[in-house]
């Protein structure tokens, strides 16, 4: 079985004057995101680092419903979005995402890196 990975990061964090309450804003759109797209989520998303956020999807999936939903709802708070395409080495899904391994969280992690380093809001690798 395939996942995919969506790592996503909010642009020029450091530089919001309301950083407090982007990060409520970003637990709602977790919450209301996990509940909305229950059926295509393998693990669900949460909050990894600062303004950083994972979950983890079965593949194929339209993500690009779950990538459209966090864009309405941040408004214009920007971010970039890695994602990694492949299987997972432990299948304990009681397991939040950060818990979790396998080669598609390595491909999401080098997707984001990417992002922020050519400056591109989406990068996908399978």
């Amino acid at each position: 079985m395939q996942f995919m990975t969506m790592i996503c990061d909010i642009k020029k964090s450091k530089e919001l004057k309301n950083r407090e309450e982007v990060q409520y804003k970003l637990i709602d759109t977790l919450k209301e995101a996990n509940s909305l797209f229950s059926s295509i989520i393998a693990s669900p998303f949460i909050i990894t680092i600062g303004d950083e956020w994972e979950g983890l999807l079965y593949f194929p999936c339209d993500f690009y419903r779950v990538l459209d939903f966090f864009r309405s709802r941040l408004g214009s708070i920007e971010f970039y979005c890695g994602i990694g395409v492949g299987d997972v080495s432990i299948h304990n899904f009681e397991l939040t995402v950060n818990q979790l391994d396998g080669p598609t969280f390595h491909r999401a992690r080098k997707a984001i890196s990417l992002a922020k380093e050519m400056g591109s809001s989406l990068v996908l690798i399978q």
